[in-house]
């Protein structure tokens, strides 16, 4: 048999416009949800970070009932991840173990599944690394998943018929080749022969025993950003992996956990968006931060600086939770070499100066406490001024 597992990863930053959300609400989350929910003899697994699903309990609440009708009927398989998306290599340890468990509880109260105990852990954005692996064994997962370009890179072989294993977590191998033939709508235009093409390169690549591969990629792919694979499409996909005569079906990633031997490998590095360049220059996660991009430097020192004088206010919860929400990879994202967009770097550098400032409010010193972060914050506006100086001019 051979196994197809989707990973749907639907995501939205802690501050994004309500309009936005609703727009991606009837494109892609709504008819997403549902074709899930129509199909319950079909395996399917779902990454959902709280910050999304706080947005969905305001805005959209058919779109959480359809995931836990999904979850409870056995179809949906869902997975813990960081609460607010943050990058977790780049992070204190301490706050990515805050963010998978703000995410359990949150998931928990607002789905609400009272029962919620996820076997696996979606890193946001795939990014990975080794030590991540003791971290999730030690908190009681059992898989976790990246992209399998750099595994590829350093001449790994990808499996098909056997998992990694990092101290005891499996780690899943995402196919960077089938995942962006479905996100950049590369695939045929009809459910079965996505199917049929799927079965017969699993034939080729794996022969005849068993096999499995995974498609994991954004769920805004279908309807927001594809128009042509809305809900149409996803009906069509779906009855078409129903009714195929082919040795071929959907799993859930928990499920091919326990179909396949698992084997000792250490995992480089990795994320889904990176390339071989950036694997030669050990640039693992250039999106969020770069090698040699000032601005990333100063939106980690200035995160850093905030962070430190939050977490000594232990007792304070409200200013604490504003410090979870923070942590959202957008702004570092935005200020990436490929994707520079001034106005929303500034969304997460002007929100952790107001954070500074209720810390100097808290403490009856504002100027003591915000005088660092204030300087660097100062730096960060002028080398973002200068690069869209620099981009305008060009």
């Amino acid at each position: 048999m051979k196994y197809v597992s989707f990973l749907f990863h639907i995501y939205q930053p802690p501050i994004q416009d309500p309009r936005i959300i609703r727009e991606i609400v009837n494109e892609s989350y709504l008819p997403l949800t549902q074709a899930i929910r129509d199909f319950p003899d079909l395996h399917f697994t779902m990454n959902i970070n709280l910050s999304l699903v706080e947005h969905l309990y305001e805005f959209a609440p058919q779109v959480l009932t359809n995931i836990r009708a999904a979850y409870e009927q056995g179809n949906l398989e869902l997975t813990n991840s960081g609460a607010y998306h943050p990058i977790f290599p780049l992070l204190p340890r301490e706050e990515v173990i805050r963010q998978l468990e703000l995410n359990e509880q949150g998931i928990r109260k607002l789905l609400p599944i009272d029962e919620f105990r996820p076997k696996g852990v979606f890193p946001p954005e795939m990014a990975f690394e080794y030590q991540l692996a003791s971290l999730f064994a030690k908190q009681g997962y059992e898989w976790t998943i990246t992209d399998d370009t750099s595994v590829a890179w350093q001449q790994i072989p990808i499996p098909s018929n056997k998992i990694y294993q990092c101290e005891g977590v499996s780690v899943f191998l995402r196919s960077n080749y089938w995942s962006n033939r479905f996100a950049n709508n590369r695939m045929p235009d009809s459910g079965k022969g996505c199917v049929d093409e799927l079965a017969r390169s699993l034939a080729d690549w794996q022969g005849d025993g068993d096999g499995y591969v995974i498609i994991a990629l954004d769920g805004e792919t279908f309807g927001h950003h594809h128009e042509q694979l809305g809900a149409p499409f996803l009906h069509d996909l779906f009855q078409a992996f129903r009714d195929n005569p082919r040795p071929i079906q959907l799993a859930h990633l928990t499920e091919i956990n326990g179909l396949f031997p698992h084997v000792s490998q250490f995992i480089p590095p990795a994320s889904w968006s990176m390339d071989e360049k950036n694997i030669e220059a050990r640039d693992y996660f250039p999106l969020w931060k770069s090698h040699g991009n000032r601005i990333h430097a100063l939106q980690w020192q200035f995160t850093h600086c905030v962070l430190k004088k939050v977490r000594r206010l232990q007792t304070n919860k409200e200013i604490n939770r504003e410090m979870d929400r923070a942590l959202f990879s957008c702004q570092y994202w935005w200020a990436s070499f490929w994707r520079f967009e001034p106005r929303e770097i500034y969304k997460g550098a002007f929100n952790m100066m107001a954070i500074l400032q209720h810390v100097g409010e808290l403490l009856g010193d504002n100027y003591r406490q915000i005088e660092e972060g204030e300087e660097i914050f100062r730096e960060l506006v002028t080398e973002v001024e200068k690069e869209r100086i620099e981009r305008e001019g060009k």
